[in-house]
């Protein structure tokens, strides 16, 4: 629903605008006409960067046809103190609109000497961004210098959004006198919800006609980029929604109940029957028959879908037509839904139509009903109690993008009662696959044999789950040549210097995604796990089990660590001690780090080593099965992963006997 949701066309006709038209209250807005610098404390002065102003106010009207008009005003004056501040202020992007629909736009810079530059429009540029392709223009602002004051505004007119909109107001930069206003006709009443701890909007008294609400903070601390975080999500931010219209008595306009059957009736109600027909050949063709229950007849669906159909991002309605979509084998967003459900219809699978967003940037609120949360599809089936996602080739049955999963959802249902069919929604949370679904297991053998100081090394190495979707579906997708370059990657990354001698892969391809596990075995040979240091052999036991990562906190933590999945690992590593040789600090191999909740551990970092004769075997499992730790908890979880870092620098020494 990013590109043309199904349901906001019914809010204009649910709700009517009868009322004079109003002026607009920002019109003549400007700003001082001679700004001097600021004064600024000791310790303001020798920030970077400091945000002395900010102010956002949308602003909706009736106009005299009666219809609703949105407008934005944006103030912002910063004071610039480093190179990267510099960096980041000598552009003043233009909003992306047509230049008709700007009311006024203005730009100056006030120098640290007090000298003020004004720009106009020719000093506006034009570029175009190398991904999207898309055109834009902006103010370049030559000669900013440190210990100087940055200062735009504008004021345009854009489409009325009010159905779930946010508005992030923290970021890295410390800023005062923050101010944002939505200002509204009287009888339109707006709601709004604040979070991450930032202050709730408040109501202002009715004046001159107009609803207001607002809020003002007069210093808003930055939050500081942190590693393992889900840095949007947490920034301070608001969301705002249209509520009521007094005029003709609606209330709880933004609601879940009306998108429910919305839904229902675009993308899982019976098809017509020419439709219909196109959809039972196609299940011919896929050979679902031959499936022995539903979860294999839902992933022989998924399997052949998303290897035989392109999904586009395009809101052409011919995209979305069942028959046209079967034929030319491409489908836009809800094509690709409705495509999975017609099947699913057919077969008499059971199944639940879920929408919900992307927890990295949007943690979905169960308990404030606004449309931006409704962002992405989720198909949930509940008797296997597992999700997927229609049009993600990367993700499969069980194993949706793990974004979208540890978070709430609105969960679409069919209800029949007699001749009645409709869609009733649900709020319920999507929870991740257990740690043990998502597995990445190592077998490694090393000979000293032939040779001590380069051994012939035994690898096989068996992914599932969110582990193997980095490489097992790539396979159906790609070139030969690709696959090659994909498969030495995978042993490259898991040590360095190798001379591959053999290879072989098993369970590639999308067919194979979340059913059989994606195995590499591998036998090779590397310069660096063993170093001859004088009459000794310094063995590097510890990179057998690839690169790990190191967690530092040098600063006091103020976020979640947040990971995208929960992850199991296991590690055995075997080998012989060489003849005429022995090693005395195999006691370095015994390591348990772990933490318990509830009498239960939920992180751990554990290894143990065996001896018999000259044969060592060791043993290393490392797992985590929750994904958030709160400041409090981060200590315990760094030491668990840099558990994981101090074994992979572990070394023996091979020493020969007296």
């Amino acid at each position: 629903m990013k590109n043309a949701p199904l349901f906001y066309c019914l809010l204009f006709t649910l709700m009517s605008f009868h009322s004079e038209a109003q002026q607009l209250k920002y019109a003549d807005y400007s700003w001082e006409e001679e700004p001097k610098l600021p004064l600024l404390k000791p310790d303001e002065k020798n920030k970077e960067e400091l945000v002395l102003k900010e102010k956002y106010a949308v602003e909706f009207l009736i106009n005299k046809e009666e219809n609703l008009e949105q407008y934005e005003l944006y103030h912002k004056i910063t004071y610039v103190n480093s190179d990267k501040s510099i960096e980041a202020n000598n552009r003043v992007y233009i909003p992306s609109y047509s230049e008709k629909n700007i009311l006024f736009l203005k730009t100056r810079v006030i120098t640290k000497t007090g000298r003020i530059i004004l720009f106009n429009e020719k000093d506006i540029k034009e570029a175009t961004d190398e991904k999207s392709k898309v055109k834009y223009k902006f103010y370049a602002i030559e000669g900013l210098e440190a210990g100087s004051v940055v200062e735009y505004l504008y004021l345009h007119k854009t489409n009325p959004t009010i159905t779930g909109v946010r508005k992030t107001l923290q970021s890295e930069t410390d800023k005062k006198n923050v101010e944002i206003e939505i200002i509204s006709p009287a009888y339109l009443i707006f709601k709004a919800k604040s979070y991450n701890g930032l202050p709730e909007m408040q109501a202002d008294s009715v004046t001159d006609n107009k609803r207001r609400l607002y809020l003002y903070i007069d210093y808003l601390p930055g939050l500081k980029i942190e590693e393992q975080a889900y840095y949007k999500a947490n920034l301070q931010y608001l969301i705002y929604k249209i509520d009521k219209n007094t005029n003709n008595n609606i209330s709880d306009i933004i609601s879940y109940g009306g998108v429910s059957e919305k839904i229902y009736k675009n993308l899982m109600s019976p098809l017509d029957k020419s439709s219909a027909k196109a959809v039972k050949k196609l299940i011919e063709k896929m050979n679902i028959s031959s499936a022995k229950s539903e979860a294999e007849k839902i992933k022989k669906t998924e399997t052949y879908i998303k290897y035989n159909f392109t999904f586009l991002e395009n809101d052409a309605p011919m995209l979305s037509d069942i028959q046209t979509v079967i034929s030319k084998k491409i489908a836009n967003e809800q094509g690709i839904v409705r495509l999975f459900t017609a099947i699913f219809n057919e077969l008499k699978i059971d199944y639940q139509l879920v929408l919900t967003c992307d927890r990295s940037y949007l943690r979905f609120d169960p308990n404030f009903e606004a449309y931006n949360f409704l962002t992405d599809y989720l198909i949930y089936f509940p008797s296997i109690k597992q999700f997927l996602m229609p049009f993600s080739t990367l993700s499969c049955l069980g194993f949706p993008p793990p974004e979208f999963t540890n978070n709430y959802g609105l969960f679409i249902k069919k209800l029949s009662l007699e001749s009645y069919h409709t869609g009733v929604g649900k709020v319920n949370f999507i929870p991740p696959p257990e740690y043990n679904k998502t597995n990445d297991i190592m077998y490694v053998t090393v000979n000293f044999k032939d040779d001590i100081i380069r051994p012939n090394i035994l690898l096989e190495r068996s992914m599932t789950g969110y582990y193997a979707r980095y490489y097992q579906p790539y396979y159906s997708f790609c070139s030969e040549e690709n696959k090659k370059k994909i498969t030495d990657e995978i042993l490259k990354n898991h040590v360095t210097g190798i001379e591959i001698k053999k290879i072989e892969i098993k369970n590639e391809g999308i067919e194979h995604f979340g059913i059989s596990p994606f195995i590499v075995k591998a036998e090779y040979t590397s310069d660096n796990i063993v170093e001859k240091a004088g009459n000794k052999y310094l063995f590097r036991i510890g990179e057998l089990i690839g690169p790990q990562m190191e967690m530092y906190q040098k600063e006091e933590r103020t976020q979640d660590i947040e990971n995208n999945f929960n992850r199991n690992y296991h590690r055995e590593i075997n080998f012989e001690i060489p003849q005429n040789y022995k090693i005395e600090n195999l006691d370095i191999l015994n390591m348990d780090v772990y933490t318990i909740e509830n009498n239960q551990r939920v992180i751990a970092f554990t290894s143990q080593y065996s001896i018999k004769g000259n044969h060592v075997s060791v043993i290393i499992d490392e797992y985590y099965k929750k994904l958030k730790f709160p400041p409090s908890e981060i200590e315990n979880y760094r030491k668990v992963i840099n558990a994981a870092a101090d074994f992979n620098k572990l070394v023996l020494f091979l020493e020969p006997l007296k």
